[in-house]
């Protein structure tokens, strides 16, 4: 028994392991497409290129089979949740303020709760 708990454990570690590999590799694609964004944004071949990328997905939606459509559409949301990165990443200072820092930090107005 004693054996196989061991042997559930190494296991459980190398899929750990492997999914933080996974999700580095993702938030590093992440951050070279919105870099690439911006780059060709600033010569103007943005537009054609995201909308491409929106007529190909589009185009596999239009598709009979459910479960490719339901990937599509995951597929367009993380998508569409890239391009607001970027625009994010575009519009930000280029400095860091404690203002902004204070910010961040500080919880919503509406999750502060008054003291009964």
């Amino acid at each position: 028994m004693r054996n196989v708990i061991i042997h559930m454990l190494a296991k459980i570690s190398r899929m750990d392991a492997e999914s933080k590999q996974l999700t580095a590799q993702v938030e590093a694609q992440s951050l070279l497409i919105s870099a690439l964004m911006l780059t060709i944004g600033k010569e103007g071949g943005a537009a054609e290129m995201i909308g491409s990328v929106s007529k190909a997905i589009n185009s596999v939606l239009a598709s009979s089979d459910d479960l490719i459509k339901s990937d599509a559409e995951l597929l367009l949301s993380k998508f569409q949740e890239l391009l607001e990165m970027t625009s994010l990443i575009e519009n930000a200072d280029d400095e860091i303020t404690q203002e902004v820092i204070d910010d961040f930090l500080s919880p919503p107005d509406d999750e502060i709760k008054a003291p009964m």
